[in-house]
């Protein structure tokens, strides 16, 4: 137990540096800083070549998926558009249907509206009686 309880704070844990792995001044000798800028920019074009490569490898090899992928999405379209057509048509034609009976409704009560308030309906038909008809009109409750 000759070992100091704390270590000394100059040394890295592991042990004492080695000379070749020290940052000392004298590794560059003859080196400005503007070769190691260079240098540096040099490696930074190097790393950004080889990324562009890969993403290019990497773009080549997955398009014939994405076209298949877009392919099969388009076939679904297709289907779904194919078994929807008969119901969206279907429903055009109840829609048209309803569309003329309410048209058919409308039309019989304005009918009946301008024949009370012109008094051709009898000498009974009074103003509230219009009112009451416009009131169940308005509460989808039309006069047939």
């Amino acid at each position: 137990m000759t070992d100091p309880l704390n270590p000394m704070h100059d040394e890295p844990a592991e042990g004492p540096r080695e000379a070749g792995y020290s940052g000392d001044a004298g590794d560059g000798a003859g080196k400005g800083t503007g070769d190691t800028a260079r240098e540096t920019a040099a490696k930074a074009g190097e790393v950004i070549e080889q990324i562009r490569d890969a993403v290019g490898d990497f773009a080549e090899k997955a398009t014939p998926a994405v076209k298949e992928f877009s392919a099969k999405a388009a076939e679904l379209v297709a289907v779904a558009a194919d078994k929807a057509a008969p119901l969206v048509q279907k429903a055009g034609e109840v829609t048209a249907d309803a569309s003329g009976k309410l048209a058919e409704k409308s039309r019989t009560f304005a009918a009946d509206i301008r024949e009370q308030m012109s008094g051709g309906g009898g000498t009974d038909a009074k103003p509230q009686d219009a009112n009451d008809a416009a009131k169940d009109a308005a509460e989808g409750n039309p006069p047939l």
